[in-house]
Order: structure tokens, then C-alpha cells, then sequence
């Protein structure tokens, strides 16, 4: 018979419900743990996924021997004592993003984590990005070298509306002291994760210039305290000459669809990397007499599954087995959050 891995989930709000579900249906693993801290949310879950232990203290479920790893998805601002606490009790982490809220935290669960170099630890922002089919294709374009060397990355997305119109219940995340920041910690985690992995993870920040600003859209109908940044870019300089624009906006009087442009010496792309939106790659290039060229490639998404968050849940399975190694390991997820926060000052 397999081995079926003991998980407990710690927040078992709307997204980790969605872990629950796909732990359970992986077939290699069984939920045994459902952890709010609502009584009704937890049980609700409990009811809805047959998991047998529910509570409202975390810790209850790491004293539990069988239980070999946790899913942490509860507000960033607790992501940090949770998975410290759950490193000493020996458990494995699969921690949502982002990390936490704080520099001085980010650098407590570092060192941490150093201190367990046989436990797993996997970073959610490889969701969306490392784990997709459009990701290993344009990597594979730029290591091939047909773009050559790729010297500036454009990327912009600009919304109207807010995660609160689909996820009420997610307030909290218009307070900035829980949840580190607005779509810039949302979404910033994919976009750095994704445009700096195509590079293979080389470049170093060396300098950027930035603005934020909030109050664009009242929303303190929706939460008591909404102060994130609604809108914002940065200018960015790193170590191998690379240069990179980034904006987002969300609550913005604007509406400007996902697009990154990444530009070589020799062609370059215009994508929208999420899984959902089109599976065509632009490529652009100059011809021998002068005429720019433009070729649509198309990424074969077949094997994909309806959601990015299978391909996670079997990446952090593979991660437990020894089949793999964490796609999105803290210290790489450090290096983008702390961009995050420069950009955010």
C-alpha cells in the first residue's frame, strides 16, 4: 500500500480549503489536521473534507507524532512563529506567500530553517510560475540564446477592482500590518519569482527607484483599516546590467491586461505568463533588411491541470519523497520579498 503523508492545515479559510481539497485528492496524502481561528470555519472544514482533528491552537496538532508536515495559509503576519514552531516539532512547511510581513521576521525563519537542513520547506510562489508550462518554455527560448543577451524585462497589470469583491472574508489583507503590502505582495512574489527564475536566478538588485501610493479607491467599506498600496512601480538596476520596469495596480482607475516584454540583443517576447490567460509567446525580431518580424509560438498546455495549485501540492509531495528538491526555497523567496520591500520603502 502507499504511503499516504499526514498534512495539517493551519488556516482553513477560502485558500486553504483549496489545499485541503487537493491534498486529499492527490492519493498520496490525507489531511488530519484542520486548524481556524474561527470555531466555525474549522469545523466547516472539518465537515466538508472528513478530516478527523480540528482545533483552534496550531500547536495542538504538532504534538501530534503522526503528523509529518503542516500547510501554513493564515495571514502573513503569523506565517513566521507558525513555521518556527513547527520546524522545532520536527514537521515539514509548506508556507504561503509571502513569507511574512517584516524584514526582522524574514531574517528569524532563515536562520531557522538553516537549523533543519532534512526538513522540507517550500515558498508558494512557485504556484503560478516555476510549476507552469510557459515558464520552462521561455526559459528554454533565452537559454538557447535566440533572444540573446536579454538586457530589460517590462512587465504591467493594472485592475480596477480588488480581491475583497471575490473573498470578503479576506479583509484583513487591506491592513498592511498583516498583510505586508497590496498587490504588491499579492502578486510581487510571482512576477519577481517568475521574471528573475527565466534568468536563472543570477541577477543581484543593485539599486531601484520607486513609488506607492494608496487611497485611490475608498475601501474602508470592506475592511476597518485599508491602508495597502493600490498602485505602484519601480525601476530596477541589477549586478549583470539587466534592467527591469514593474507596476502594478489594483483598485486603480485604470485597466491595463498582464503583459511582461522581455527584450534581448537579438528578438524579444511579449507574453502574459499566467496559466489562464492565452498560451501564446510573441517573438519579435529584425530581418536582414531592416524589417522587424513577428512569430507567434504557442505552448502546448495539455498536460496542464485546471489548477496551478495540483502541480504545487505534487511538487511539496515529490519534495517529501526525495524526488525533488523545493522549487521555491525560503532563501530564494527572501531574495524577492526583500526587493518587495525596498519598492515599498
Amino acid at each position: 500500500m502507499t504511503k499516504k503523508f499526514k498534512i495539517g492545515v493551519i488556516g482553513v479559510g477560502m485558500y486553504g480549503q483549496v489545499h485541503c481539497q487537493y491534498f486529499q485528492a492527490s492519493g498520496r496524502a490525507e489531511v488530519t489536521w484542520a486548524c481556524s481561528a474561527s470555531a466555525t470555519t474549522t469545523r466547516a472544514a472539518a465537515e466538508r473534507f472528513g478530516i478527523p482533528n480540528a482545533t483552534r491552537d496550531y500547536r495542538d496538532m504538532l504534538k501530534d507524532p503522526a503528523l509529518e508536515a503542516v500547510v501554513i495559509t493564515s495571514p502573513p503576519d503569523t506565517h513566521v512563529p507558525m513555521a518556527i514552531d513547527a520546524l522545532r516539532a520536527g514537521k515539514h512547511v509548506l508556507l504561503e506567500k509571502p513569507m511574512t510581513t517584516t524584514r526582522r521576521a524574514m531574517q528569524r525563519l532563515l536562520a531557522e530553517v538553516e537549523q533543519h537542513p532534512n526538513q522540507v520547506v517550500l515558498e508558494c510562489s512557485c504556484r503560478h510560475t516555476r510549476l507552469q508550462p510557459k515558464f520552462g518554455f521561455v526559459k528554454n527560448l533565452i537559454d538557447s540564446g535566440r533572444l540573446g543577451r536579454v538586457y530589460h524585462i517590462h512587465h504591467r497589470h493594472l485592475i480596477p477592482t480588488t480581491f475583497i469583491e471575490y473573498n470578503p472574508k479576506g479583509a484583513w489583507a487591506m491592513d498592511k500590518s498583516k498583510a505586508g503590502g497590496g498587490p504588491f505582495f499579492d502578486w510581487g512574489v510571482y512576477d519577481l519569482s517568475y521574471h528573475l527564475g527565466l534568468l536563472g536566478d543570477v541577477p543581484q538588485l543593485k539599486s531601484l527607484r520607486s513609488f506607492s501610493i494608496n487611497g485611490l479607491r475608498d475601501m474602508t467599506w470592506a475592511a476597518p483599516v485599508a491602508d495597502i498600496e493600490q498602485h505602484g512601480a519601480a525601476f530596477m538596476e541589477f549586478d549583470t546590467g539587466l534592467t527591469y520596469y514593474y507596476e502594478r495596480g489594483s483598485g486603480v482607475h485604470a485597466l491595463v491586461p498582464n503583459e511582461t516584454r522581455i527584450f534581448g540583443t537579438k528578438g524579444s517576447l511579449r507574453l502574459s505568463f499566467p496559466t489562464w490567460d492565452s498560451n501564446e509567446v510573441e517573438f519579435f525580431a529584425i530581418d536582414d533588411r531592416g524589417d522587424i518580424t513577428q512569430e507567434t509560438l504557442t505552448v502546448d498546455m495539455s498536460a496542464h491541470p485546471e489548477n496551478d495549485d495540483i502541480p504545487l501540492v505534487e511538487h511539496f509531495l515529490d519534495c517529501l519523497e526525495g524526488k525533488s528538491t523545493p522549487q521555491m526555497p525560503v532563501a530564494l523567496a527572501a531574495r524577492h520579498l526583500d526587493i518587495l520591500f525596498k519598492i515599498l520603502g
